[in-house]
């Protein structure tokens, strides 16, 4: 059985990801005898990304897996004698077979570091035909990367310390190298995790995941719950039924506002219901569901709180006050303790 493919050599860039005209002159290079002369690029910008004063260097890590891995395979060489004039001395694909970056240094600003217009994020020097080809590849790895960090620092600075920040823009990121490029730098630059699950697998950034308004619509009400009681927190007293609990809740919640009962649909009640009693004890990676279920989402809690302190939140708590209206908030810290009679 063939050995398992490195997951840090599977992540790597090709050396194909780049512009035709690296290639053509690469080959020109080669022509006028070249190839091998000294040469030292720099990568920079010129203008702060955002309009704002500083930006952070990222995908140095990416970088270096890229140039570690460099290597043109027997397919790349093919495609490229493809697409070069017909003429081309077969001799230049043989160099480019045995073409690797033994020969060449990078120096950086350090992952995650501060960096400013017209400061080299990278100097790459090394043969001039090699440097040329690795060009547009690290200019797309450093990219991309330092624009998502620099970003999620600002939205951190701006959130302060205390918020907890996540990343969970993989549905709608520019394909899978997109996703989980965004995943990876988010965190670098500051945000707590990622819904992104291959990124904790191949990065180790922390996971954490929502409610999703399909599991809320997959619940019609008339569900009948495998065990629907659940023990005290302590250990000790009877066992409390939650749905029949969440009822209760409901009655005395409706009460305080001034309100008759108002019956929400009965999937949704399900739906948070189910929630709570699958991931008890609270887990960390538990985070709010959408605003618009706040009050479904309160009565479980609130019937959450009778079983003990360690089973009264269904996420973090700080996002949990995100989840709900002020007025809603306060609902929950008047009533939550003691349970009702």
């Amino acid at each position: 059985m063939a050995a398992e493919q490195d997951p840090e050599e599977r992540a790597a860039a090709r050396p194909l990801l780049t512009d035709l005209y690296q290639v053509t002159m690469a080959l020109g290079y080669w022509r006028a005898g070249r190839a091998r002369d000294p040469a030292e690029f720099e990568l920079f910008f010129r203008h702060c990304p955002f309009g704002g004063a500083f930006a952070l260097a990222a995908g140095l890590r990416d970088c270096v897996r890229f140039l570690r891995t460099f290597r043109l395979r027997d397919a790349d060489v093919q495609f490229l004698a493809s697409v070069l004039p017909p003429d081309t001395d077969p001799a230049f694909f043989e160099h480019l077979r045995a073409l690797d970056c033994s020969g060449v240094t990078v120096r950086a600003l350090p992952e995650g570091s501060l960096a400013f217009p017209g400061v080299p994020l990278l100097q790459v020097s090394g043969p001039l035909l090699v440097v040329q080809l690795l060009e547009t590849p690290l200019l797309c790895l450093v990219g991309y990367a330092s624009l998502i960090s620099t970003n999620a620092a600002r939205l951190r600075l701006i959130a302060g310390p205390e918020k907890r920040l996540l990343e969970m823009g993989l549905r709608r990121a520019q394909g899978p190298d997109g996703g989980l490029t965004a995943s990876t730098y988010s965190y670098l630059g500051g945000f707590d995790g990622s819904s992104n699950v291959l990124a904790g697998q191949l990065r180790g950034v922390p996971v954490a995941g929502t409610l999703a308004h399909s599991f809320v619509t997959a619940f019609s009400g008339t569900e009948v719950p495998p065990d629907p009681m659940l023990a005290p927190a302590a250990g000790q007293g009877p066992r409390v039924d939650l749905a029949a609990c969440v009822e209760v809740w409901l009655e005395r919640v409706c009460a305080y506002m001034g309100l008759g009962v108002q019956e929400p649909h009965p999937g949704e009640r399900a739906a948070f219901v189910a929630y709570a009693n699958s991931f008890l004890p609270p887990s960390p990676q538990l985070c709010e569901p959408l605003p618009p279920l706040a009050e479904s989402r309160a009565l479980a809690q609130l019937s959450l709180s009778q079983l003990g302190p360690t089973r009264r939140r269904l996420e973090q708590p700080e996002l949990y006050q995100v989840a709900l209206s002020e007025k809603l908030q306060a609902l929950v810290e008047r009533l939550k303790a003691p349970g009702p009679q």
